[in-house]
């Protein structure tokens, strides 16, 4: 197997982004890229030299028109341990390979550093256990700026300007040349965190914790992605990875990322919460369906709903607005599934959300 090393190591390096893998920005990208050009050009090794001879066989002993194909049973003992053995040889190694990445991808360092990777439909939310601080991954934010580039509303420069400003305060922020472990876990369905440029991803089943790790080996901002389908939002359901350049940039950011700036009038702040909770994804300000209730001219409504089975009625006031927050499952508003996971807000977030409700109109 030490022989193939070497191969591998040459298929495997790669300084750019390939025809079919982004540029290589963590310790398992060589490790995750050899596996893969070893498989790819056995098969299309393989491919060719079958097609080949196929082609060469079909042309040599064509038989004449109007000839009967004759049986032959002789055999050919060398070929036929040739062609078994050496695709089962091949086979192995691929095993093993795969096994021994896998290992190392399962087992994280004992001082990586933890953060927990939460999924929702379809928003991230990233925590710190350090201090606390829960990041939002603010899909909805990367979406406005994506679509504004495709539709010409923002240009490079300003859409560049933009998503710097967004990822103060959201996205999964990592010091370089650090290992890294996140938990991963789900509130509703099945999810999937996938970072392309570190090569790793990890399934997020509700009800359990999984775990993958790495360590980012260049600074720079990366896509993260849901890879499981997981609903009408799943394709939006998108945030970015920020690599700072060392340990104190990364625990400067970390000093402030969760911070509010209180100066601000409560309906901004809760159109703030909105957003970087990620109502945004189930709750319009204009009056259109989505998963859940739009909140325009939500506040001082009536609102039918279904408790345990009875139906009931309410107004829409502050009371109703923090246990539906608290208790998303108790009163499901009807015409709408009853799917809304607990968003873990402060009461001064309920309280913004609230007044910004409010601005919305009655």
């Amino acid at each position: 197997m030490h022989f193939f090393n070497p191969l591998l190591s040459h298929w495997a390096t790669q300084t750019g982004p390939s025809f079919w893998l982004p540029a290589p920005v963590s310790n398992f990208a060589d490790t995750v890229d050899g596996d893969f050009y070893f498989v790819y050009w056995v098969s299309i090794f393989f491919l060719v030299l079958i097609t080949a001879l196929l082609v060469i066989f079909m042309m040599k002993f064509k038989a004449p028109e109007g000839q009967k194909a004759t049986s032959q049973n002789d055999h050919n003992l060398i070929l036929e341990v040739a062609w078994t053995g050496i695709p089962v040889i091949l086979s192995f190694m691929m095993f093993w390979y795969g096994y021994k990445g896998y290992v190392a991808m399962a087992t994280a360092p004992s001082n990586a550093m933890t953060v927990t990777a939460e999924a929702s439909r379809w928003l991230w939310n990233f925590t710190y256990p350090t201090n606390g601080a829960v990041v939002p991954g603010a899909s909805e934010d990367f979406n406005e700026i994506r679509m504004g580039v495709r539709d010409g509303s923002l240009t490079p420069e300003a859409a560049a300007e933009r998503e710097s400003k967004v990822l103060e305060k959201a996205g999964l922020h990592v010091p370089v040349n650090t290992p890294v472990k996140i938990k991963v876990m789900a509130t509703d369905v099945l999810h999937s965190l996938f970072i392309p440029a570190f090569r790793v991803k990890k399934d997020c089943v509700p009800g359990r914790i999984g775990e993958l790790w790495f360590e980012a080996t260049e600074p720079g901002v990366y896509d993260l992605l849901c890879t499981e389908y997981c609903g009408q939002g799943h394709s939006l359901m998108h945030s970015k990875v920020v690599v700072h350049e060392s340990q104190e940039s990364f625990e400067k950011w970390l000093e402030v990322a969760a911070s509010y700036d209180e100066t601000l009038p409560f309906e901004q702040l809760g159109e703030i919460v909105w957003k970087r909770k990620g109502c945004v994804s189930c709750h319009s300000l204009d009056g259109s369906n989505k998963v859940g209730p739009t909140w325009q001219g939500a506040f001082g409504s009536l609102r039918q709903y279904t408790e345990n089975g009875v139906a009931g009625s309410t107004t829409v006031d502050e009371a109703y607005i923090e246990e539906s927050i608290r208790y998303p499952m108790k009163k499901i508003a009807d015409g709408y599934p009853g799917q809304m996971p607990v968003v873990k807000l402060t009461d001064k977030e309920i309280l913004w959300v609230t007044e910004f409700i409010k601005s919305l109109g009655k």
